[in-house]
């Protein structure tokens, strides 16, 4: 179980630790990152590490609740503000964009943990859960509130969709080293939803 800091300094060689942990898993993956490279890329001890953290495993789900925040807290504005279909292409423009700049993997750091740990930790599994179901209850909100939709439209099914093109768009762009995949999926998906 993770221990909470109670002073700022604490706070921040916590926030350290997540920071290089969320950093070596999303780049590298957890099983090849070790404790020894957290440390020494969040530029603390192991002795720091394990007073915050029980271990790789607790660390694990501490970067699993960090990263759900994060991808949320990414795209909340767009999602609140989702009320046409212009505005949904540009959510997805802007998923796609993400990936078309900078030196990150091509890979989702939510969709990458749970390709990893999902089926051989069932804590971990139970950890990423959540962020699969806000994920997609965000989108839903969102398209409910776009007039352009068909009244026949069923927001929660469409949000599954484009979570899924989404997901596996990244996944065949990261086999193909291109974003033609993802485009694809998302294009196919946003049709389903008159966008």
């Amino acid at each position: 179980m993770s221990a909470q800091p109670t002073t700022d300094r604490g706070r921040a060689t916590r926030e350290q630790i997540l920071d290089a942990a969320s950093e070596l898993f999303y780049r590298q993956g957890v099983t090849a990152t070790g404790l020894d490279q957290i440390a020494g890329a969040s530029g603390t001890g192991k002795g720091q590490l394990y007073h915050y953290f029980a271990g790789k495993r607790d660390l694990t789900h501490a970067v699993i609740e960090r990263q759900i925040a994060a991808i949320i807290a990414a795209q909340q504005p767009r999602l609140d503000g989702l009320a046409s279909r212009a505005d949904l292409r540009a959510w997805a423009d802007e998923l796609i964009a993400a990936y078309a700049t900078g030196d990150h993997p091509l890979r989702c750091p939510l969709g990458a943990l749970a390709a990893e740990l999902a089926e051989g930790d069932a804590q971990a599994r139970e950890a990423l859960a959540p962020g699969f179901a806000r994920w997609p209850q965000a989108l839903a909100a969102g398209l409910r509130r776009m007039r352009e939709l068909p009244p026949s439209a069923e927001p929660e099914r469409l949000a599954t969709a484009l979570l899924s093109a989404y997901q596996g768009g990244l996944l065949l762009s990261q086999v193909h080293g291109d974003l033609a995949p993802l485009r694809m999926a998302l294009d196919v998906a946003l049709q389903g939803c008159g966008a």
